[in-house]
């Protein structure tokens, strides 16, 4: 019964099964009820009670005995042997009523309804033999008594249907459609920042559930709209950091390429070229940090797979590559590693380009004839320290906290050097993060900067 009453239907249904089950339990106890009051009124007041003299003159002359008492009232007697009726054209004894009388009532008697001109029948037993053994009476219903019963029959049926659906209509369908008129007044604000009121329906029942679920659609794309306006408005700072990032450095290629189209000095080619380079090198490093950005702001993690890389061969391509972009300024790039293999969990790419970044900043900024030195050791049986320090003229100390943000410069690193917003370091920063690394950076004296990234190391890859 509890999981009728959850479900919607179930509470149609039983509303409807309360109806017409009281419907009929109405209409099957006020008819025979009707019925067996009227039968009863005639029987008392009709049966005919025989006594000795009327037996005895009955049984002289059965045939005068019998007779119809007005249009609407028939008396016959029958032989308590051979059941025949005193007059030839008499009906039939009733067989039920005989059956019955038989079976030891004393005044059986039956109703006929609407099946029969006649309204019913009763029979008595008068004597154990003889011709006027047996009396029956039946009588009949006028035109207007049939109207009356059916009248009061058929406006009973629609009293108790009328009361019955308006109990079921008030107790069931009237709750039930204010719910509903709560979810549709909900369901037209779905998705909207303001305006939304939850139906609250406490019920466990399928309006019940589905309110709750109208609640979380409500939730979810008022959470999915935030998503996609916070990332709108991030990829507009991209777009625009991207446009500042690149305006310089294109800027700057442009010039050294007019001038040397313009047919500059011999003594200055190479200045133009190296600084040509340096850009061309920078461009390509915002691209690649451009590129992990978003793959970071995406959710990419570096420990994605449980992939490993060797920090051995990462020190050793970084340190390759820099070298030569270190020779166009007069700088140094050396390297140094243990022999045997360092493996860290990270994404190999992720990894070099997070030194990389370390790496290029310190070259960037350094001054002719500085040196930038990459130091890979094992700090500890299960750790390691990737160390990137220079000789440049590093950053102020009250600058070192906020050198990591996306958007700081030091004031001296934007006058040596416009190009750029601090996105290496904070790619730098956020892949050390999730991999499970700490960046520190620190002063160096007299000058310089020391960029550390220590993290603990793991066992090689497995070979399938």
């Amino acid at each position: 019964m509890t999981r009728i009453l959850r479900g919607l239907s179930g509470r149609v249904f039983l509303a409807a099964a309360i109806c017409a089950g009281l419907s009929v339990a109405l209409v099957a106890v006020v008819m025979p009820s009707l019925f067996i009051e009227q039968a009863i009124r005639r029987i008392g007041a009709l049966a005919p009670q025989l006594d000795a003299i009327s037996l005895a003159q009955c049984e002289r002359d059965p045939a005068t005995f019998t007779a119809q008492h007005g249009p609407e009232l028939e008396l016959v007697v029958y032989d308590g042997d051979t059941l025949a009726p005193a007059v030839a054209d008499a009906p039939p004894l009733d067989p039920q009523l005989l059956a019955r009388l038989q079976a030891g009532e004393a005044a059986p008697t039956r109703m006929y309804f609407f099946v029969n001109p006649w309204g019913g029948a009763s029979l008595r037993r008068a004597a154990d033999h003889g011709p006027c053994a047996l009396v029956q009476l039946r009588w009949k219903l006028s035109t207007s008594e049939r109207r009356y019963a059916l009248l009061i029959i058929f406006g009973l049926l629609a009293c108790s249907v009328a009361l019955t659906v308006g109990l079921a209509s008030f107790f069931a369908v009237r709750p039930i459609a204010l719910r509903l008129e709560k979810l549709r007044r909900a369901t037209e604000q779905v998705g909207h920042a303001a305006g939304y009121a939850s139906a609250g329906d406490p019920a466990r029942d399928d309006l019940g559930q589905l309110s709750a679920l109208l609640d979380q659609a409500h939730a979810r794309i008022a959470a999915d709209a935030a998503r996609m306006e916070a990332r709108h408005r991030a990829l507009e700072q991209h777009l625009a950091n991207i446009a500042h990032d690149l305006r310089t450095p294109l800027a700057s290629l442009q010039i050294a390429l007019e001038q040397l189209a313009g047919g500059a000095r011999p003594a200055d080619d190479q200045g133009l070229v190296r600084g040509a380079i340096g850009d061309v090198v920078y461009m390509g490093s915002l691209i690649d940090n451009l590129y992990l950005a978003c793959r970071l702001q995406e959710g990419a993690d570096p420990l994605h797979g449980d992939l490993r890389v060797d920090l051995c061969a990462v020190v050793d391509r970084v340190a390759r590559r820099f070298a030569a972009l270190g020779r166009t300024r007069g700088i140094e790039v050396h390297g140094a590693r243990p022999d045997a293999a360092v493996w860290a969990r990270c994404n190999p790419a992720m990894a070099e380009q997070a030194l990389a970044n370390l790496v290029h900043n310190a070259v960037a900024h350094g001054d002719p004839g500085g040196h930038v030195a990459i130091l890979l050791e094992e700090t500890g049986p299960d750790s390691f320290g990737l160390t990137v320090v220079d000789d440049g003229p590093g950053v102020p100390p009250a600058d070192l906290p906020k050198i990591g943000e996306r958007t700081f410069r030091s004031d001296e690193a934007r006058r040596r050097d416009p190009k750029g917003g601090g996105l290496g370091l904070a790619i730098s920063q956020e892949v050390c993060s999730r991999a499970g690394f700490a960046l520190t950076l620190a002063g160096e004296e007299p000058r310089g900067l020391r960029a550390t990234i220590h993290g603990p190391v793991s066992g090689p890859p497995q070979v399938a």
